[in-house]
């Protein structure tokens, strides 16, 4: 089922995500909206709402309550963007990196782990690798390499893929720069 595959790849925080609702898309491409955190887990409904357009879009905040993490982002806020030039210079440094539109148009530069790893080697290497593509100072997630739960705190989500898979503009481009369909971007690991 693709929303049990979806979840198992992008895991984080159990005990919270987020959602964000889209009210206004400015001349620039800039989607405008709110944010917002709902303190539940997830389940396969609320996957299944994401990837149907039918619930509301899924945020993941990608560290986990013991500070680790499986998959880390770099956040390319640029509209209009090139992802095609990106991936093609991805490629020539034979970075394993996976690149979707994010819910702007900018970029959205993952890097997935096999296992568990501390969330401040994921922010290092996301950080280097952002400079050698030429994208320092963009946003990277896990934005927090400690959380204290007891204290309330958990951490910055990120809006995931897929959101509306049949019609939505949140997917992963391939070599070629098209979209890549939902079972596509299952393949790019």
């Amino acid at each position: 089922m693709q929303s049990e595959k979806i979840a198992s790849i992008f895991v984080g925080l159990e005990e919270a995500y987020g959602t964000y609702e889209i009210y206004k898309t400015q001349s620039n491409g800039k989607n405008t909206g709110k944010a917002r955190i709902i303190r539940d887990p997830r389940t396969s409904e609320t996957w299944e709402g994401h990837l149907s357009g039918k619930g509301h879009s899924v945020g993941i905040i990608p560290i986990n309550s013991s500070n680790q993490v499986k998959w880390g982002c770099i956040d390319v806020d640029q509209y209009n963007f090139n992802h095609k030039e990106l991936i093609d210079r991805i490629k020539d440094l034979k970075l394993p990196l996976v690149v979707c539109r994010s819910k702007s148009g900018g970029a959205h530069i993952f890097l997935f782990c096999k296992e568990w790893i501390e969330a401040k080697e994921m922010q290092d290497t996301l950080n280097t690798i952002s400079a050698g593509l030429g994208y320092s100072g963009s946003e990277i997630f896990p934005k927090q390499i400690r959380l204290n739960l007891e204290r309330g705190d958990i951490g910055n989500f990120l809006n995931m893929p897929y959101y509306n898979m049949e019609r939505g503009l949140r997917y992963a481009i391939k070599e070629d720069g098209t979209a890549a369909s939902l079972e596509e971007f299952f393949k790019l690991f």
